[in-house]
């Protein structure tokens, strides 16, 4: 599965990032963005990721990470 690893990155630069990274990879689902521990890093991905259309999810087990899996574009 790609990633994307958030961490050291300026939260301004948050939204070009991500979106490179799942408009480039949408083929290749499931996608992990890697958020770490901040609520304002994860919250701005998940707008980006509503934004597009995409459905993803946060796994029980790691709440820093979010997994892109669906487009729902593509099915348009």
């Amino acid at each position: 599965m790609k990633e994307l690893d958030l961490h050291g990155y300026y939260h301004h630069k948050v939204q070009d990032e991500v979106e490179n990274f799942v408009l480039l990879n949408s083929k290749e689902l499931p996608l992990r963005i890697i958020t770490g521990k901040s609520e304002f890093m994860k919250n701005r991905v998940c707008e980006i990721l509503d934004h597009h259309k995409f459905d993803y999810y946060t796994p029980a087990h790691n709440s820093g990470e979010v997994i892109v899996t669906f487009d729902k574009e593509l099915m348009s």
